[in-house]
């Protein structure tokens, strides 16, 4: 499946016409379905053996919602949906617990919630109910505008191979395994699961789960205090989801904040701003309202003297290629594709009002995108990836360097990585646990060890492997490893692997490996 999905995806980033495009996307898909299955199979043999077991790991759940995100709004920006996602800033970011299985049973339901929305929205929200001193009751709730389900069948939703009825399955697929799995998941992390719902109204799918808390650890407030505090900001948006959003972040961070739901009143709002003596200093604009639209109301903002301090961010569910630049020259100077994550908000509002170091010399050169947030760190970050496998090799290569912009580095054997480790500088390894010669285990030991002649014994090491059973990360991260990720391999689970562990590599680097050559050496 590694093989076929990977191989499949590189041939969709080379130039195919119209009908190969969508015989290689048709083939994707059917392996994806395919690939879900057999995990939702495995899942529930292996629930039905009693031999699934959660792991117990320290994680943040701010960042761990953010790769969740990253893979939902795939399929609802594919459906048109407006897809948001709220995290009440109460609830607790460091905690221990199985982030894997939390991400399993949240993806599920947004998938479910996806597939099942023609039209309308999809939004995520996650709050907490119970807190002690050492745990954290969490509550997800998943709602949609969709088909709704029957009063008559909800009972049986959560039962093993159910589904609405026997349309359901014809038309949109799937076992039917899925939300008996997430209940026995959710019960296993000590919460429950639940969903109401009215026949084509939507639903509203919740689960609870107990989270331990990492203990000696500041659980709130990851923003500098006082950044952005005491800013006025104008939130521009007919979609009560999305203020309700906006308005709860920029509160929390002690901004002074007010709503408007079309362009006529967010004038008027400025207007009377200005006439009262306290001004907006930022309004944040969605493109796509009734009557006057975004771009319309930032020409009309632009052409009236009175408002040209007013800094503006635009808003939008869907991005092509060069809006940058097109929202740069109607005055925006930030420009972010929703759902916008809380620290995408955060940050970008740090840049476009000079609160940081690298907006203070020109907040006006270059427009704020999310791209620009995620996309600075990975300059000249150099990659040592150890796969014995080609076809992998190739499928790795492409994500880190095409899709992702690192630099990487190709060995075939663990021999090969100790022996590079050895003579060349690097900031992460990806290392597969299977190979000739020495296997990834072996060789991780002998990069820990302090008498072993590589540059540096401390660097970030990810663990690539085919097994994703109790005991597979305890055995990575016995040997030395950092992180592990399954294969195939997800990009946004490698890109998420890879951002939570480089940062412990670069203060062992030299600066030399800003300059390197970016061309991938292959070794056999």
């Amino acid at each position: 499946m590694n093989g076929v999905i990977g191989m499949t995806d590189l041939l969709l980033d080379t130039e195919l016409t119209q009908e190969q495009h969508e015989y290689a996307e048709t083939i994707r898909n059917c392996a994806n379905s395919l690939l879900s299955i057999i995990d939702d199979i495995l899942d529930f043999s292996k629930i039905e053996a009693g031999k699934l077991k959660m792991e117990n790991i320290d994680f943040d759940l701010s960042i761990a919602m953010e790769s969740i995100i990253d893979i939902l709004v795939v399929g609802a920006e594919k459906k048109g949906l407006e897809f948001s996602c709220f995290i009440d800033p109460e609830v607790p970011s460091f905690l221990r617990g199985d982030p894997g299985r939390l991400r399993q049973v949240l993806i599920n339901l947004g998938n479910n919630a996806i597939k099942f929305t023609k039209d309308g929205e999809v939004a995520i929200s996650v709050t907490l109910d119970n807190e002690t001193d050492s745990h954290a009751t969490i509550r997800f709730i998943v709602k949609d505008t969709g088909i709704g389900i029957p009063a008559d069948r909800i009972k049986k939703l959560f039962h093993s191979f159910s589904q609405v009825d026997s349309s359901t399955t014809r038309m949109y697929g799937g076992t039917g395994l899925g939300l008996a799995i997430s209940k026995q998941l959710t019960g296993m992390m000590g919460g429950q699961i639940g969903v109401e719902s009215e026949e084509g109204k939507g639903s509203t799918f919740w689960f609870t789960v107990i989270l331990e808390k990492q203990p000696s650890v500041q659980q709130r407030a990851p923003y500098e205090p006082g950044v952005i505090e005491n800013m006025r900001v104008l939130v521009v948006d007919d979609n009560q989801t999305n203020r309700r959003i906006f308005r709860a972040y920029l509160e929390s961070w002690r901004c002074r904040v007010e709503e408007a739901v079309s362009a006529e009143e967010a004038m008027k709002k400025l207007h009377e701003a200005i006439s009262e003596g306290n001004p907006f200093q930022i309004a944040l604009i969605d493109r796509c309202m009734p009557k006057m639209d975004g771009e319309s109301l930032s020409r009309e903002i632009r052409a009236d003297p009175q408002l040209k301090d007013l800094i503006l961010a635009i808003l939008t569910s869907v991005g092509m290629r060069g809006d940058a630049e097109y929202f740069k020259s109607l005055g925006f100077a930030a420009y972010l594709l929703k759902p916008v994550k809380q620290s995408q908000l955060y940050g970008c509002l740090s840049i476009i009002t000079g609160k940081t170091a690298s907006a203070r010399k020109d907040v006006t050169r270059q427009t704020v995108t999310r791209h620009s947030l995620s996309e600075g760190h990975k300059r000249g970050f150099r990659i040592l990836v150890a796969e014995d496998n080609v076809v992998n090799q190739k499928v790795i290569v492409h994500v880190l360097e095409k899709k992702l912009g690192y630099i990487a580095d190709i060995v075939a054997n663990g021999k090969k990585a100790i022996e590079s480790l050895e003579r060349s500088d690097y900031h992460l390894v990806l290392m597969d646990c299977q190979m000739p010669e020495v296997d990834g285990h072996e060789a991780t030991r002998i990069i820990r060890n302090e008498k072993s002649s590589v540059r540096n014994h401390n660097i970030p090491i990810i663990a690539m492997t085919a097994n994703a059973l109790k005991g597979d990360r305890e055995k990575c991260l016995e040997a030395g490893m950092n992180d592990y990720v399954t294969k195939p391999v997800n990009m946004q689970m490698l890109a998420d692997a890879i951002k939570r562990n480089l940062h412990d590599g670069i203060e062992h680097s030299t600066s030399t490996l800003l300059s390197m050559p970016k061309e991938p050496k292959t070794e056999m």
